[in-house]
This record gives C-alpha cells, sequence and structure tokens, in this order.
C-alpha cells in the first residue's frame, strides 16, 4: 500500500519536472494548456448556468398561462398516433 503511494507521488513529480524542465513544453505547451483549462472551466460554469435554467420542471398545480398554452391544431389536421408514424414508415421501405 505504501509502496504504491510512494510511486504515485514520483510519477506526480517526474510529470511536473518534465514539464517545468524548459524547451517546448514551458514556452508553448503549459500556457496553452492553461488556457485551455480556464476556457473549459468558463464554459462548464456557462452550461451548468444554462441547464440550472431549463431544468426547472413546471408546477402541476399552477394553471398555464396565455404564453405556455399549446398552439392549436390547424382545421381539418388530426393528431397523430404511433400507428400512424408505423404505416408511414412501412410505406416509405
Amino acid at each position: 500500500m505504501y509502496l504504491t503511494l510512494m510511486l504515485v507521488l514520483i510519477a506526480v513529480f517526474c510529470v511536473f519536472a518534465g514539464i517545468f524542465s524548459g524547451g517546448i513544453f514551458t514556452i508553448i505547451l503549459v500556457p496553452v494548456a492553461a488556457i485551455a483549462v480556464v476556457s473549459a472551466v468558463a464554459y462548464l460554469l456557462m452550461a451548468r448556468a444554462a441547464g440550472l435554467e431549463a431544468a426547472r420542471t413546471p408546477n402541476p398545480t399552477k394553471q398555464p398561462t396565455g404564453e405556455e398554452k399549446p398552439a392549436p391544431n390547424a382545421p381539418g389536421e388530426v393528431p397523430a398516433t404511433p400507428e400512424d408514424y408505423v404505416d408511414a414508415l412501412r410505406r416509405a421501405q
């Protein structure tokens, strides 16, 4: 158990030493990775904020207002049933 912990610590140290030892990693890839991490965090925060707003469930006891009512069917239009969709799929094949 302690050997595994020691190996993990050595591996993490080697990764950091390799990244910050200089050369192409330090000059180009570290700033690019930092920019990618910052933009990923910002994107996740924006997506979470949008998801929380969209995830609100409507109150079942609340009566719908004019904006929330579904649009009525056009005159002469009949709602389709699942059987109608299956028949149309069979005809299309």
